[in-house]
C-alpha cells in the first residue's frame, strides 16, 4: 500500500480534475466546478500527460476529444472517488463498530492526515482509526465519534482537549505568481499591496479563524471582501489554485507547512498569531475506548511538535 501510493502521490490534485474534465467535457468547466482557473486545468491536464506519456485528449484546433486512455483513466478515478465516498458514509455511521472513531474536516484530512497516516497506523498497532470527514463538522454527530480535531477554542463537544497547534496564518502564493507581481515581494513592509482583485478566499461558514479581515486589521488596514467575490468550497482547492498562480492564499500553518517546504507555495507576508486560537484535539477519555485515545493522542501531540 505505502508504495502504490508513493507511485500516485504526485497525480493526487490531477486525478479528480481529469475526471471533471471527461464528465463534463470541457476543461473551463471542469475549472468552474472545481473553483480553478481553465489554464490551471489545463497545466493539471498536461501534467499529467507527461508523467503518464499517454495523451489523454486528442486536440484538434478549438476541439476537445477524450482518448480511450483518457477516458479508461477517468472511469477508473470515478470508481475510486465512489468507493472512497462509500468508505467514508460507512465509517462515519459504524460508532460502536471497534476501534477509535476519529472526525475531522475534509481540509485537515487531506492537507495534514493523508501525509501522516502510515504513521499513525504503525503507532496504532492493530487498532483501527475510523475517519468521520466532512466539509464542516458540524454535520458530523460527536455522539458518533470518540476524538474530534476542530478549530473551535471553546470545545466542541465539551470533552477534554488538548492544543495541537497555535493558529498562525500568513499569505502565499505560487513562485510564479510572485515574479510576475514583484510589488508583492514588499508586503512584509507594506501589507497594503496584497490588496488587489486576485486574493482568494474560502467559504467560512463559522468565523473562528482568522481569514483577509483579521489580517489586514492586525496591520492597522481596514479590508471587506466584496459580495460577489468567488469563494472556494475547498481550502485544499484554494491552496491549489494559488499554487498554480490564480492568485495570493492566506495559508494556515500546519495546513500549508508541506507546500511552503517543498517550494510549491511562497510565503509574502507577515505572520499573524491570534492567542488560544488554533487546533485542537478533544476525547471523550472515556468507554472502552479510553486507552486506545490517549496513544492517539500521544501520537498527535507528537506530529504537531515536529
Amino acid at each position: 500500500m505505502q508504495g502504490r501510493f508513493r507511485r500516485t502521490q504526485h497525480l493526487l490534485n490531477a486525478l479528480p480534475v481529469l475526471e471533471a474534465s471527461v464528465r463534463l467535457g470541457s476543461f473551463t468547466k471542469a475549472g468552474e466546478h472545481l473553483g480553478l482557473s481553465q489554464p490551471a486545468v489545463s497545466r493539471h491536464i498536461a501534467n499529467l500527460e507527461d508523467q503518464l506519456s499517454v495523451k489523454l485528449f486528442a486536440r484538434n484546433h478549438n476541439k476537445l476529444t477524450v482518448t480511450r486512455q483518457g477516458r479508461d483513466l477517468a472511469n477508473a478515478v470515478d470508481l475510486g472517488l465512489s468507493h472512497i465516498d462509500a468508505a467514508i458514509r460507512k465509517t462515519a455511521g459504524t460508532a460502536g463498530a471497534g476501534g477509535l472513531r476519529l472526525a475531522c474536516t475534509q481540509s485537515f484530512a487531506n492537507c495534514w492526515l493523508l501525509p501522516r497516516f502510515s504513521s499513525l497506523r504503525q503507532a496504532m498497532g492493530d487498532v483501527q482509526v475510523h475517519l468521520a470527514v466532512s466539509h464542516w463538522l458540524d454535520d458530523i454527530d460527536p455522539d458518533s465519534v470518540d476524538m474530534i480535531a476542530h478549530w473551535r477554542p471553546q470545545g466542541w463537544a465539551g470533552w477534554p482537549r488538548r492544543q495541537l497547534f497555535e493558529e498562525v496564518t500568513f499569505p502565499v502564493c505560487s513562485q510564479e505568481y510572485l515574479d510576475r507581481n514583484p510589488a508583492l515581494q514588499n508586503a512584509s513592509e507594506d501589507p497594503s499591496v496584497l490588496i488587489r482583485p486576485d486574493l482568494l478566499h474560502y467559504e467560512e461558514r463559522a468565523m473562528e479563524f482568522a481569514g483577509w479581515p483579521e489580517w489586514f486589521a492586525a496591520s492597522g488596514i481596514g479590508y471587506t471582501a466584496l459580495d460577489q467575490v468567488f469563494r472556494y468550497p475547498s481550502y485544499q482547492f484554494m491552496l491549489q489554485a494559488a499554487a498554480d498562480g490564480a492568485g495570493v492564499a492566506l495559508a494556515w500553518q500546519h495546513l500549508a507547512a508541506d507546500k511552503v517546504a517543498s517550494g510549491e507555495l511562497v510565503q509574502i507576508g507577515r505572520d499573524l498569531h491570534r492567542n488560544g486560537a488554533g487546533y485542537f484535539l478533544e476525547y471523550r477519555d472515556t468507554g472502552s475506548t479510553a486507552r486506545f485515545q490517549q496513544r492517539l493522542l500521544d501520537w498527535f501531540v507528537a506530529e504537531a511538535g515536529r
